[in-house]
């Protein structure tokens, strides 16, 4: 899970929108810079970070978002690929918690 920690601050930080940019493209793009893609589609991948978003308005760290995410894809990702997509999502879909990021190491 450390895998997940480290990919959490890099994406946060190097894939932070644009004002102006469509959110859910930008967060796909950072997706597929990184080779991450669902079999099932794009509409997956939106998913997964819409769940990460609702997770953390939750009440959860970014930290265990990602292990939700690593636990709903039956490990047929990374660690570190989970964690991209937490910091994928929090940086292109609901950057009011980038200031989580990092945090909770």
């Amino acid at each position: 899970m450390k895998a997940i920690v480290a990919a959490l601050g890099a994406v946060a930080l190097t894939a932070a929108p644009t004002a102006h940019a469509d959110d859910v493209q930008s967060y796909l793009e950072t997706l597929r810079d990184r080779g991450i893609y669902a079999k099932s589609g794009d509409g997956m991948l939106v998913a997964a970070g819409q769940m990460v978003c609702n997770a953390i308005e939750g009440g959860m760290t970014p930290y265990q978002a990602a292990g939700r995410v690593y636990a709903a894809t039956n490990s047929l990702i990374t660690a570190g690929d989970a964690g991209y997509i937490v910091g994928a999502a929090v940086a292109g879909l609901c950057p009011e918690y980038l200031r989580l990021m990092g945090g909770d190491r």
